[in-house]
């Protein structure tokens, strides 16, 4: 039989993404096999259609990623200047 248990991914988040996980740079979310990069966001109320850039594991990834536990997921929002 199968373990359906919760793996875990290692989520960074940068600029004003950091308000959602106390001013974390880095934080461990647990995730069940086959979440999507939106599901990880929305589970911490990270508005997922403000984030911009999407890296899983060092790679240009997007919202609809799989994920399988162990990861490293990078989100940046737009992020403005002048």
């Amino acid at each position: 039989m199968c373990s359906t248990s919760p793996s875990k991914v290692n989520l960074r988040v940068f600029a004003t993404f950091r308000r959602y996980v106390n001013n974390a740079e880095e934080v461990e979310v647990g995730i069940e096999k086959g979440d999507t990069v939106a599901e990880v966001l929305d589970r911490l109320g990270i508005p997922a259609d403000e984030a911009r850039i999407i890296f899983v594991d060092g790679r240009k990834s997007g919202l609809a990623k799989k994920l399988a536990g162990g990861e490293t997921v990078s989100v940046f929002p737009a992020i403005g200047g002048g």
